[in-house]
């Protein structure tokens, strides 16, 4: 199963380093599954680098291929887009 690990970031670099431990932690505790972060997996873009409405459509993008939303973190506008995507596909 693909879990989708969802985490505010808002350009603050100790949000990328809570999400890597919680995706971590969640990770070592369960190899049965896939977890990932678009947090972790897109840090390779600058913070507003491509745009705020392309940086979402990448993360639902990748949303939209996993099983499961977990919420990682307190809900951000972002997050609640993933919240509100996940919901409409009964995920």
């Amino acid at each position: 199963m693909l879990v989708y690990v969802a985490h505010r970031y808002g350009g603050d670099p100790a949000n990328i380093e809570r999400a890597k431990k919680i995706t971590h932690d969640l990770q070592v505790s369960d190899l049965d599954n896939c977890y990932i972060c678009p947090l972790l997996a897109f840090s390779h873009l600058d913070y507003g680098e491509i745009g705020y409405d392309q940086e979402m459509e990448i993360c639902l993008d990748l949303l939209s291929v996993c099983d499961v939303l977990i919420v990682a973190s307190e809900i951000s506008d972002g997050v609640q887009e993933e919240i509100d995507s996940a919901h409409l596909v009964g995920m």
